[in-house]
């Protein structure tokens, strides 16, 4: 059972969303929280996604600090974490 989320929490993911989604648009290293937290967000969209290899390769890639290909970073912006952001937690 999911408890309920504080505005505060919400506000928090939110924010934590926003730091990948520029990391990612702008081409600047994540650091170790951001990264963590972006994989965070690629583990808890398994249930919903039907390429695990593809989120795998994403997941390896942010671990190696390597950069995302247009079509992986599209997927993490416009996928992942606004879907992430409408749930308001992991």
């Amino acid at each position: 059972m999911n408890t309920p989320l504080t505005d505060q929490d919400r506000k928090s993911h939110s924010a934590r969303c926003g730091h990948v989604r520029r990391c990612i648009l702008s081409g600047t290293p994540m650091s170790k929280k951001v990264r963590d937290f972006a994989l965070a967000v690629i583990e808890s969209s398994r249930n919903g996604f039907s390429d695990m290899a593809f989120l795998d390769g994403i997941a390896r890639k942010l671990e190696q600090q390597a950069p995302l290909s247009e079509y992986e970073g599209h997927i993490m912006v416009d996928v992942l974490l606004p879907h992430s952001r409408l749930k308001g937690r992991l």
